[in-house]
């Protein structure tokens, strides 16, 4: 038999031995608001659930003693909430009953979509959320590279071109108008063009960037996206002979094979991709090591992913070992512990083979 929530408070309510007024204080809310729930006028908004049960020493779940078919009909009503943040006590109430099912049938397909749907809401309110966070960010440090390119993730620039939301052009849009010059937002600005297809536009933005470097780069990046890496590489190729000392050159070329090669869209090249890659960046990681005292182990760092990506979970258990090697050597043993995760699970793989 199906019992209402509204029910079921006034039968704990009746055993508790407590007045409608007496809960309707401790809720903070009115005592014909507990009226009306008990007579099945109204029901109590979810984000009351968790005081609720709290209130009578139960679990949310035993609040409601009703089929599938309701309960999904709340869950429902909770992922149409408008807002961009769905609320703490509405996420703990879906979740605890959809996890439920997924106990008793893990193949349950309308508890798995509820469920996808569910962190799916979160997910995109607190996105949005730092979005718009890290657009005061930018305006606290306008050249930050690091700042300027969580706002980029955020908003969906990607190398995979995931969609990118207009809000991120509007920004930009007047943030290049009040700083035209800043480098960071005339990228990021290229990148969302090519990614949607505004080939004009990404030329004009690229042509407006000072550093002959980047320009070259950026156009790489355009041919790959056209399907025209040959003429990428020839680019590339050209960039690493004229800047042959540049280490950064040649960890930003490397990085643009390792992201083909991870792609693996061409089955007849990216093997040749993934040696390249290696050979750029263990040639990045030489001219650090010969120009700079400390010298930065970022390449270490993409091939030992790389590696882990392949299967080559032998090599990439060397290049940590040699990343751990190098910050006890040249910087501190300080923040090290992710390093030996890694290491571990890692060799945890292999144990698994």
């Amino acid at each position: 038999m199906e019992i209402s929530i509204g029910k079921t408070i006034k039968r704990l309510r009746a055993e508790k031995g407590v007045t409608q007024e007496e809960l309707a204080k401790y809720l903070n809310i009115t005592f014909q608001s507990v009226s009306k729930w008990e007579t099945d006028a109204a029901t109590p908004d979810t984000m009351l659930l968790p005081k609720i049960a709290i209130f009578f020493g139960v679990a949310i779940d035993d609040l409601f003693a009703v089929g599938d078919v309701n309960h999904f009909e709340t869950v429902d009503k909770i992922l149409e909430e408008p807002g961009e943040e769905l609320s703490d006590s509405s996420f703990l109430y879906a979740k605890r009953y959809l996890v439920g099912l997924l106990e008793e049938n893990a193949e349950n397909t309308e508890a798995l979509r509820r469920m996808v749907d569910l962190y799916k809401k979160r997910i995109d309110g607190y996105t949005e959320i730092a979005g718009r966070y890290s657009e005061q960010l930018i305006n606290t440090d306008l050249n930050n590279h690091q700042f300027h390119q969580t706002y980029a993730r955020l908003r969906g620039v990607q190398w995979d071109y995931e969609p990118i939301g207009w809000r991120f052009f509007r920004f930009y849009d007047n943030f290049i108008k009040k700083y035209p010059d800043n480098k960071e937002a005339q990228v990021n600005l290229h990148n969302a063009y090519v990614q949607t297809d505004r080939y004009k536009e990404a030329d004009e933005m690229s042509a407006r960037i000072a550093d002959e470097i980047t320009r070259v780069i950026l156009k790489g990046d355009t041919l790959i996206r056209l399907g025209r890496e040959a003429e990428a590489f020839v680019i590339y190729d050209k960039l690493m002979n004229d800047y042959s000392n540049d280490p950064n050159v040649f960890l930003e070329v490397g990085e643009r094979y390792r992201r083909l090669a991870e792609r693996r869209f061409n089955p007849e090249n990216y093997a040749n991709y993934f040696e390249k890659a290696v050979q750029i960046f263990e040639q990045s990681q030489k001219l650090l090591d010969s120009t700079m005292n400390p010298p930065p182990c970022n390449p270490c760092f993409s091939l030992a992913f790389m590696y882990e990506s392949w299967g080559e979970y032998e090599k990439a258990i060397e290049m940590w070992e040699e990343i751990i090697i190098r910050c006890h050597k040249d910087f501190y043993d300080v923040g090290l512990d992710w390093h030996t995760e890694m290491l571990e699970s890692l060799k945890t793989k292999i144990a698994e083979r």
